[in-house]
């Protein structure tokens, strides 16, 4: 039996279980993909290392191409956009379960570079995890990847579908990038997979990742938000945002950054 030549393949029809994939979700989610606002909210940001491992065994890791940072990164502290500092913490959780560095790289390579219309697996399955559905991710004996949503993980399970695997929960490590998140919390947005808007103001709702936002109800009626938890008490204010009730949202996401939903 030929291990490679089954893994080769195996690896191809994965690619293009999640190019099918992707060409059945709403064309909101490939302009937010792409946009500005997520760019520089997962691409963009850098942060030092939060991942439980030492500086010389990172340093190898980036030297084996497990870890990719910019060239003008290197020797930084703030090196590591939120991607690759989910992908770290989610590497050292493999390592204790003993996968190797080769086998982290191959893991990598089908997160990554796996791409459709500049979309790669591993942003999009985050996006997607903050969005709507959270998944596991599930490492084969012969380190294949896949996601599945809780429910069809969990029928699969029962009815002994499953063979030997590592299973990671995936949103655990999204939350550590966003450590004020409410991504627990519903905000009953109607339709909005519709509109780019709508998953951009859904994206900060759930991340918590702004300074401030400010809704503009009517003239002379601003409403503002410095964490979006403060919503489950203000029935009113949620109301108006789930029907897209209101005039204008100013998302003041640092001192140089903003973006302006007018409606």
């Amino acid at each position: 039996m030929d291990i490679k030549k089954l893994i080769g393949q195996s690896a191809s029809i994965k690619k293009q279980a999640f190019i099918e994939e992707l060409e059945n979700i709403p064309i909101s989610f490939f302009e937010f993909n792409n946009s500005e606002i997520s760019n520089f909210s997962l691409n963009n940001t850098k942060t030092g290392i939060t991942a439980d491992v030492s500086p010389r065994a990172l340093n190898r890791w980036i030297d084996q191409g497990v870890v990719i940072i910019e060239e003008s990164d290197k020797g930084k502290t703030r090196r590591f956009n939120r991607l690759e500092s989910i992908w770290i913490k989610i590497a050292v959780e493999l390592r204790n379960f003993g996968v190797s560095l080769n086998d982290l790289k191959y893991i990598r390579e089908q997160l990554f570079d796996y791409t459709f219309e500049g979309f790669n697996m591993f942003k999009f399955k985050i996006l997607k995890n903050i969005l709507t559905t959270p998944e596991y991710i599930v490492i084969s004996e012969h380190h294949q990847v896949g996601f599945y949503p809780y429910s069809h993980y969990a029928k699969l399970a029962s009815k002994g579908f499953l063979l030997s695997h590592i299973n990671i929960r995936f949103i655990d490590y999204i939350k550590e990038e966003f450590p004020n998140n409410s991504l627990n919390t519903d905000f009953g947005i109607k339709d909005f997979e519709e509109d780019i808007n709508k998953v951009s103001l859904l994206y900060y709702l759930k991340t918590n990742d702004f300074k401030e936002i400010r809704i503009t109800l009517s003239d002379g009626d601003i409403r503002l938000l410095n964490n979006s938890s403060q919503l489950k008490n203000n029935s009113e204010l949620l109301e108006q945002i789930q029907n897209w009730n209101f005039k204008a949202v100013k998302i003041i996401i640092d001192t140089e950054t903003e973006y302006i939903i007018d409606n």
